[in-house]
């Protein structure tokens, strides 16, 4: 499990800037799929669109419930999750954070 200082420090280590380029690819693809769907709101469709010009401008608020949400993983674990295991905690934080 991850102390807090941890999760912190991932948020501005030199090592996890694979890992925030994981998290903007991430955000990227969602943006595309939600961009395709005709099933999402106005509010969903916007985010898209700027998701889409700018991934990286989403990059904190994803990163920051990522770590959140899977502060009972060591680092190691978190800095070294696969593509499909990021895109999917990019999908929750995305549909998440788009819901409130």
């Amino acid at each position: 499990m991850a102390t807090y200082i941890e999760l912190h420090a991932l948020r501005g280590s030199s090592t996890v800037s694979t890992l925030q380029q994981k998290i903007s690819v991430g955000i990227a693809i969602k943006a595309t799929a939600i961009a395709k769907s005709a099933n999402h709101t106005a509010a969903a469709k916007e985010f898209a669109v700027a998701a889409l010009k700018s991934p990286e401008s989403y990059l904190d608020p994803v990163m920051n419930y990522i770590l959140a949400d899977n502060s009972g993983l060591a680092t190691s674990v978190i800095t070294g999750a696969s593509d499909a295991t990021v895109q999917t905690a990019v999908n929750a934080a995305v549909d998440t954070l788009l819901a409130v």
